[in-house]
């Protein structure tokens, strides 16, 4: 019976610590949609550093991944929503709340859409990345920025939920930095700007 408590005790510890590491440290999340086609593909996996922002502010063109629905609170309150996550996804409840997405202004920056592209303070930015054409849907163009907040975009542009739709994206709701693509291995690729 001892080595029973004990090897239960040893799967709770492990299996706390992997969520303190997945909560603070990085994650590896799988790409469940077509929003960052062709940078990312349906199915395959992102290395996410979670404590980069915590080091310094999202840059224009860093691929984050946010949460649509909430901000976060606290360590303890984000390691015991990621704890249920961990657990959901291990019953086959996927969340809708978790987007992936392309960061293309930051504060102060005034964007405007116009004949497809985009522009940041007046000049047309360089998007080699994109798939589809780039339009304003319902924004009134042009806005800028605010404080503590980014302006984010898919890369598949005519498919995409992101800001165009559900507005600013708040510093507390980016939980990480994708910065390479790892599965399948045969496309293991660092994510470029």
């Amino acid at each position: 019976m001892k080595k029973v408590f004990e090897l239960i005790g040893t799967v709770v510890i492990a299996f706390a610590i992997a969520m303190f590491l997945k909560t603070t440290v990085f994650a590896i999340p799988e790409i469940r949609m077509n929003s960052m086609e062709d940078t990312l593909i349906q199915g395959q996996r992102v290395l996410e550093l979670k404590f980069v922002y915590g080091l310094t502010a999202p840059k224009r063109g860093d691929v984050i991944i946010l949460d649509k629905d909430n901000e976060s609170q606290s360590l303890i309150s984000d390691y015991v929503e990621e704890t249920k996550e961990t657990i959901n996804i291990m019953r086959g409840k996927i969340s809708r709340n978790h987007l992936i997405k392309r960061v293309i202004g930051i504060p102060g920056d005034e964007i405007k859409i116009d004949g497809g592209k985009v522009y940041i303070n007046d000049e047309s930015l360089e998007e080699a990345y994109i798939k589809g054409e780039t339009y304003a849907d319902a924004l009134e163009i042009p806005l800028i920025v605010p404080e503590g907040k980014v302006f984010v975009m898919g890369d598949n542009r005519e498919v995409s939920l992101d800001s165009r739709q559900l507005g600013f994206i708040d510093y507390k709701q980016i939980e990480g930095k994708a910065v390479a693509r790892i599965w399948p291995l045969d496309k293991l690729k660092i994510i470029k700007k």
